[in-house]
């Protein structure tokens, strides 16, 4: 029987030679791994921790993931009660690579490109939270880092080069200001708060000796003095440090209802004294340690140390940070960054 015309060999032949070439593409394709490497592997260039991944299969960079998740990471460290004190060493939490995420990653990752892995924290069973009326004297000392309280109840005048001293060494400090002073000084408030300092409260006035206060009395300072900055900034304190560090369970019990924590320091310069730059700071590199909160004052002298303890600091691997990101039970980025978490 004859086929109609132009019925297989007019179309036929196309559709043949596709196939024919399709088959050849896919035969080149898995026989060539070169071929099958560029087409489907990592894109040219990029690294995971300076480990080359040009060309790995999805299994091949899955075992390196592995491997550098076993490597890599911290486990979680409970808070620390410190008994003696009352107080509370902040818990920090775990840390491992998030190995599908740190995969996606690395396969949707273009050309020349190094990546840092994808992390996850593992959360303590004991961390402050579950003790929130408990003060904190420092952070954990596996930080690199320290924290400097800044009380603010005069000086004012030493303030704009002690600001200037702490943006030329791209270091923040915190400053617990009274409200009595900040209703004063609003300008220089927003000068603080501009230059990327954390603001505290310092109780209304440096004249109250909170013990001796009624709750009512208590509350009204803390909430005045927070209104003010709040007013001035846009931003509500995290931090409460009474005048001298004179506090009870009350004091304690209310600041934490404020949805706040109680801040005391670890190292105290008493520049208020006017021991001398070289005494303060003969007295900070004898006892520092990671982890500590530095107390200071706006005065000339302390302005004189900045200059001189900042870069020292810096040379013991201390980064100066605010309290906030001190007490902060996750590990901070600059640590993560240089795989600093072993």
């Amino acid at each position: 029987m004859r086929k109609p015309e132009g019925f297989g060999y007019r179309w036929t032949r196309p559709v043949l030679v596709l196939f024919l070439i399709g088959t050849l593409i896919l035969l080149l394709f898995y026989i060539d791994e070169p071929l099958r490497r560029h087409f489907g592997g990592v894109k040219p260039g990029v690294t995971l921790l300076n480990v080359p991944l040009e060309g790995l299969f999805r299994f091949e960079v899955a075992a390196i993931v592995a491997e550098l998740a076993r490597a890599e990471g911290r486990k979680p460290l409970n808070a620390q009660l410190d008994e003696e004190r009352e107080a509370i060493v902040p818990e920090l939490n775990g840390l491992e690579i998030d190995q599908e995420a740190t995969a996606d990653l690395v396969f949707n990752a273009s050309r020349e490109v190094a990546l840092k892995p994808v992390y996850r924290e593992i959360y303590p069973d004991l961390r402050w939270e579950h003790y929130p009326s408990r003060p904190a004297y420092r952070g954990n000392s596996r930080k690199q880092a320290v924290a400097l309280m800044i009380n603010v109840a005069w000086g004012e005048e030493y303030l704009p080069d002690m600001l200037s001293v702490l943006e030329k060494e791209e270091s923040l400090g915190t400053f617990f200001l009274t409200g009595k002073w900040a209703e004063k000084n609003e300008g220089l408030v927003q000068s603080i708060a501009h230059g990327g300092h954390e603001l505290a409260n310092h109780g209304y006035s440096d004249a109250e000796v909170f013990p001796e206060l009624d709750g009512w009395a208590m509350a009204q300072s803390i909430r005045r003095t927070n209104e003010i900055i709040f007013e001035t900034t846009g931003s509500y304190p995290l931090y409460f440090t009474p005048h001298r560090g004179e506090k009870n369970n009350l004091t304690l019990e209310l600041v934490s209802r404020h949805g706040m924590r109680t801040v005391l320091w670890s190292l105290d310069t008493v520049d208020w004294k006017k021991p001398g730059v070289q005494a303060m700071k003969n007295k900070i590199m004898n006892h520092v340690e990671p982890g500590m909160i530095i107390l200071m004052h706006p005065t000339a002298d302390t302005v004189t140390l900045l200059e001189e303890i900042i870069p020292m600091l810096r040379e013991q691997n201390l980064k100066i940070v605010t309290i906030r990101e001190l007490l902060c039970p996750s590990w901070p980025i600059y640590q993560i960054a240089k795989g600093n978490v072993q």
